[in-house]
């Protein structure tokens, strides 16, 4: 077993419901389901890319490159108001940019830009809507972010980096 053997680890083995690819040169967060890529992915047949990190030798990711417009439903938040966007240096540790693009998508939810796929029913109590309540909504989501810094439309690179392998050798989450 080679020290730079991947290992699947990615979109296809994550249990998530929704993803966030926060992208740094468009100052925006690509938002989508996440079954929605991996059909995408099934459909589109993209190729995949490997994708390295400062101080390693050889590749530590590999991912497929997806075209935004590939994902069924994907929205893009155009977020330039948020004020973190200056801290992003292309230098910082990987760990760094996955806390750095949290920050983002929390900030997002907190002031109610996030969007978020919900089940939502209506009430058809009588006694329930009388005192005000018409629908119930349901919203238990997992949210995977990810820091995708290039990635968008130009000036990015026109696709997303959805990972299928990597290696840690340097121990960062």
């Amino acid at each position: 077993m080679s020290s730079e053997e991947l290992f699947e680890y990615g979109i296809q083995t994550e249990r998530s419901d929704v993803r966030a690819h926060v992208s740094a040169v468009n100052r925006s967060v690509y938002v989508f389901p996440t079954a929605n890529a991996i059909a995408a992915i099934e459909r589109e047949q993209p190729v995949l890319r490997t994708a390295t990190q400062p101080g390693v030798q050889g590749p530590t990711a590999e991912g497929w490159l997806v075209r935004p417009e590939w994902i069924a439903d994907l929205r893009t938040l155009r977020f330039l108001s948020w004020s973190g966007w200056p801290e992003y240096n292309a230098t910082m540790t990987t760990s760094e940019k996955g806390a750095w693009a949290v920050r983002c998508v929390i900030e997002a939810m907190r002031i109610g830009r996030f969007p978020f796929w919900v089940d939502a029913t209506e009430d058809e109590r009588a006694d329930v809507q009388i005192e005000g309540t018409d629908i119930l909504v349901f919203c238990r989501k997992r949210v995977q972010v990810k820091c995708d810094a290039r990635s968008g439309p130009p000036p990015g690179t026109g696709n997303l980096f959805i990972q299928r392998a990597e290696r840690n050798p340097l121990k960062r989450h």
